[in-house]
């Protein structure tokens, strides 16, 4: 394309003059524009990893990129605290949906008329095949969709044969939680987190 040709001659010839986020903002453009980051860089004599250094010191937040433009800062400083924002953006996000599922699992007990005793059994055991399943190596390739109801793949996942009494209840309902647990939460750090919480909650009832 001559627009994105152009735009990749000119950002070599003045790659010297620019400001690492002016270099970041040219990179971005042009590869938003259908060029990837590997033809690109040749294209530069740059190296990939350089181009992508600059991108993420463009998603620093707005302050930051500002101290930046003042020279207060570096460009390696600005992608370290686009990376500490990133992770507290992550484990936020993870607590949240974590808390999320731990609700879906206690109203699920409930829907079922699980007492306490026997939900701290049930969960515990969940928690253990996912954990052994996960270790293995075992678990589905595949998940959900993401916006597929709680309520369908709780169903989807009930087990096929017939519901026992007595002590082998608990294993049966432990394996239906795993198993719509897995694809409800298909983020193992949130389905541990939220397995955890309702671990406790079983334990207050």
């Amino acid at each position: 394309m001559p627009v994105v040709s152009t735009a990749i001659s000119k950002l070599k010839s003045k790659w010297g003059e620019l400001h690492d986020l002016d270099r970041a903002r040219a990179v971005h453009t042009i590869h938003r524009a259908g060029t990837s980051l590997n033809a690109l860089a040749k294209a530069l004599n740059r190296s990939p990893s350089l181009l992508r250094h600059l991108l993420n010191a463009l998603k620093a937040p707005a302050e930051d990129r500002a101290l930046a433009l003042k020279g207060k800062i570096s460009t390696n400083e600005l992608v370290r605290r686009f990376k500490a924002a990133e992770a507290r953006r992550v484990t936020e996000h993870n607590a949240q949906e974590g808390r999320k599922g731990c609700k879906a699992i206690c109203d699920w007990l409930l829907a079922e008329g699980i007492p306490g005793s026997y939900g701290e059994a049930i969960v515990g055991e969940a928690r253990r095949l996912l954990a052994v399943a996960e270790s293995n190596r075992q678990l589905p390739k595949r998940t959900a969709l993401p916006k597929l109801p709680v309520a369908r793949i709780i169903k989807q996942c009930k087990p096929a044969e017939p519901e026992p009494e007595g002590a082998e209840r608990i294993s049966w309902l432990a394996r239906w939680l795993a198993r719509w647990a897995f694809y409800f939460m298909p983020d193992s750090d949130v389905r541990l987190k939220a397995i955890d919480l309702a671990l406790q909650k079983q334990w207050t009832r």
